[in-house]
């Protein structure tokens, strides 16, 4: 009696939300693929975010972008633990293993694509391996040439599995080419024309240790990373990343967990900037047969002039499964949004020069949803409420409306955000699944939350026929966005955007591969970005080869 009180205490102050991702193109809807695996035994993360503490998971290099504009949703749910008698089969032989691949394509655009990957075979110990992609738009929607883009990648990442822990880093560098094509059409701008560019250069190495072991009570793991970022235009940055986590198994059912971070950052354009934010989260997790509840505080020490220097959060999590058909989860906590000049840019590479980057304080966190598995689907649906302070939003440069700045709303910025989110099962050859997403903002300081989505529905499947013929297709619309027109002198709306696409993948033998690729179907030259129409009807075609 006494736990099921303290649980439905502790579930109803806890109230997840809404979290917040380009190889193909800057500025245009991204397609994604949810793959779903019917038999398989998936376990559920409690209710990951892009705000809480850093997991005992590697750290990724190449900066981290925070979309908060589309949450991630995750559909699964826990899985069903059944005790058997293992059966004593004959060891069937692994099937060949090709650690070697290299695809080739051309489209329209004058776009070439490239990737090579270079992996070591099957080994127990240790795995290493070393791609290049390439993906380039010669021409773009805007006067040829001046809206051309493209990026390059190089990456070398190695892992060691030893006894009782695990040893992984990574290295890796990427140029990416975009041109200020935002102009006034009315404007003369001459091809090619240097003022135009924008190139990034990215570059990161990074190194975790984990020592977690199902024989041990006790888990640590840590990570170190660090990013860097320069353009053309004299603006860098250098991002050092650090990580530890520690778990204990206090009791049967009871786990202690404590996780610190540190984020230092140098930031140099007109004036030379440094921030840090050190955090510290203690919790613990209480796990009954059908239930979880978790509890802790999130500590943040940063030095940042529009967000206090100390704040303290409080991190309250639960859910509870009726069965594989329906169950509740909810979440009361708040954070510190980290933004950086690299995540700013990974969401707006148009953004000017002398813009100064500020973190967001998230100081409510509110949500609250369900979760289950039918016969034939998956679903999660809920609503997030969150509040923040220094809130940053993109506005178009009053000076030049082919850059953006960054505006923060110091008073209360308000995001709901309701969604529903399913995956479908339909046979063993086809998978479905459908997200969409409602929000609804509050600013006490601007007119509109600027180039924020209203709405958002996302459709997407995946075929395979005769053992052959792979398909992928998808339908994302898009609208609510509004923009802020200073010859206007007004707010106006952009027009909302329908995106298609289709990827076919033909198998001529279990090594060569040739696809086609069509990306918006549509060819609608839509705005995510205000004056930053993207590019209609693109497709390529190529092959692939393992070796």
């Amino acid at each position: 009696m006494y736990k099921s009180l303290l649980f439905c205490i502790c579930l109803l102050m806890s109230l997840p939300a809404w979290s917040q991702e380009q190889w193909e193109e800057a500025g245009e809807i991204q397609e994604a693929e949810v793959v779903i695996e019917k038999d398989r035994e998936i376990v559920l993360p409690f209710q990951p975010r892009s705000f809480e503490k850093i997991p005992p998971a590697a750290i990724e290099t190449g900066g981290i972008k925070q979309e908060y504009v589309f949450p991630a949703l995750d559909v699964t749910v826990p899985p069903t633990t059944v005790d058997i008698k293992a059966l004593k089969l004959q060891s069937e032989p692994l099937e060949k293993y090709y650690g070697n691949l290299v695809k080739l394509g051309y489209g329209n655009y004058n776009s070439p694509l490239g990737e090579l990957y270079l992996y070591n075979k099957r080994n127990k110990q240790y795995l290493a391996g070393f791609q290049a992609k390439h993906l380039s738009f010669g021409k773009g929607p805007v006067d040829g040439k001046n809206s051309a883009s493209g990026e390059t990648l190089l990456k070398g990442e190695a892992s060691y599995f030893g006894d009782g822990f695990t040893a992984s880093g990574d290295a890796y560098y990427k140029l990416s080419r975009f041109n200020f094509y935002g102009y006034d059409p009315s404007v003369s701008v001459t091809e090619g024309e240097d003022s135009l560019k924008r190139n990034f250069n990215k570059y990161g190495v990074s190194v975790n240790i984990d020592n977690s072991s199902s024989e041990s009570d006790i888990s640590i793991s840590g990570g170190l990373a660090y990013n860097g970022q320069s353009d053309n235009l004299d603006i860098s940055e250098n991002w050092v990343k650090v990580n530890a986590d520690l778990s204990m198994e206090l009791q049967s059912a009871l786990t202690g967990h404590v996780g610190v971070f540190a984020d230092l950052i140098s930031y140099k354009d007109s004036l030379s900037t440094s921030r840090q934010r050190i955090g510290l989260e203690p919790s613990v997790v209480y796990t009954g047969d059908n239930y979880q509840v978790s509890a802790g505080i999130r500590y943040l020490y940063q030095s940042d002039s529009l967000v206090p220097a100390s704040q303290l959060y409080p991190v309250l999590k639960g859910k509870y499964q009726f069965g594989k058909l329906f169950g509740i989860f909810g979440e009361l906590s708040g954070n510190s949004q980290l933004n950086t000049w690299q995540s700013m840019t990974d969401r707006n590479p148009y953004l000017a020069t002398g813009v100064d980057i500020h973190n967001s304080n998230n100081i409510l966190n509110l949500g609250l949803g369900a979760q289950g598995n039918l016969a034939f689907m998956s679903y999660k649906a809920g609503l997030s409420q969150k509040v923040f302070k220094q809130f940053g939003v993109f506005l178009n440069s009053p000076d030049d409306p082919s850059k953006f700045i960054l505006a923060y709303d110091t008073a209360n910025f308000k995001v709901l955000d309701l969604y529903l989110a399913s995956d479908f099962y339909i046979g063993s050859s086809l998978n479905l699944g459908l997200q969409v997403n409602y929000y609804n903002y509050q600013s006490g300081t601007f007119e509109e939350a600027w180039h924020m989505p209203g709405y958002r529905i996302a459709f997407n499947g995946s075929f395979l026929a005769f053992n052959k013929m792979r398909t992928k297709a998808g339908l994302a619309y898009l609208g609510g966005i509004k923009a802020y027109d200073w010859n206007l002198g007004q707010s106006k709306e952009l027009k909302a955007a329908t995106d298609i696409y289709i990827d076919l993948d033909y198998l001529l033998s279990e090594r060569a591969t040739i696809f086609l690729q069509f990306h918006n179907l549509a060819n609608q030259q839509y705005q995510l970005l205000s004056n930053y129409p993207v590019r209609g009807l693109t497709f390529k075609a190529g092959f692939s080869y393992s070796f």
